[in-house]
């Protein structure tokens, strides 16, 4: 498993460098977009609370609301990039991988692996480059703006709050990677809707709500419990994919060579 896990390693975070910088570069175009728009410099812990912001509770049914776009451009990336790792692997060099370790579940724990990994690299990337936005304060020594994003947040508060959020969505990629393992398109589906009912969601309990920093401090119902759902289900996706990869040898032809003893 430690070969796979390396080889997953390697071509699943190495070789995507040039995807890697755009999301740098997309953070700091979206930083200077903002100093435009607050006309003046925006403090880094203010400017990582609106990277995740997200909505507030939608209480007027009446009036369409906007999604926020900083928010949904974030996690609609996470989902086309991470969740479909699995699926490019598979359309690549993941078959001929598949067959020279042998075992399908190592395989597959390897790949759950690389997709956590991979959702927490991605966040890191964004805070350092939100971070790094801290040395454009120094250089240009003008007028910082106050722009009045859930001010009463401690950095604690705001760090467990974004543990959370990357929390939800390792829990939302592993099960993506469950459902691309039967068919791809299905699982984009899958997250589309997820993302929708978090947007227009009224309710104080939805796991969805923690994937927005706003909604994290108005407050969810239930915190344990989510807490345990989300890992819960990791578990339960690790598991089904597990069944899948030894049971349904449809969706690719080389399980049908893998060592089922291996598996045992």
């Amino acid at each position: 498993m430690l070969e796979q896990l390396r080889y997953d390693m390697i071509t699943g975070l190495f070789h995507h460098k040039k995807r890697a910088l755009l999301v740098i570069i997309s953070v700091l175009l979206t930083y200077v977009f903002m100093c435009f728009s607050y006309r003046g410099l925006i403090n880094t812990a203010d400017f990582i609370k609106l990277l995740f912001s997200g909505m507030s509770y939608i209480t007027d049914e009446k009036r369409f609301v906007i999604p926020n776009g900083i928010w949904l451009a974030i996690n609609l990336v996470l989902a086309f990039h991470i969740g479909m790792i699995v699926n490019d692997d598979l359309g690549s060099y993941g078959k001929l991988r598949l067959m020279k370790v042998g075992s399908r579940i190592k395989w597959w724990m390897a790949k759950v692996v690389l997709v956590s990994a991979s959702v927490v690299a991605y966040y890191m990337l964004i805070l350092a480059a939100a971070c790094s936005t801290a040395i454009i304060s120094l250089i240009c020594r003008t007028v910082v703006v106050n722009v009045s994003i859930i001010q009463n947040i401690t950095v604690p508060e705001c760090m467990k709050a974004i543990a959370m959020l990357v929390s939800v969505s390792i829990m939302i990629s592993i099960v993506q990677a469950v459902i691309t393992l039967i068919d791809y398109k299905i699982g984009i589906v899958c997250v589309g809707l997820f993302m929708a009912y978090t947007m227009y969601d009224r309710t104080h309990a939805f796991i969805g709500n923690y994937l927005m920093l706003m909604r994290y401090y108005q407050g969810i119902n239930n915190y344990i419990v989510n807490v345990s759902i989300v890992y819960g289900v990791i578990i339960m996706a690790s598991i089904v994919g597990i069944i899948i990869v030894k049971k349904c040898a449809i969706y690719i032809c080389c399980l049908l060579y893998t060592s089922d003893a291996a598996d045992d």
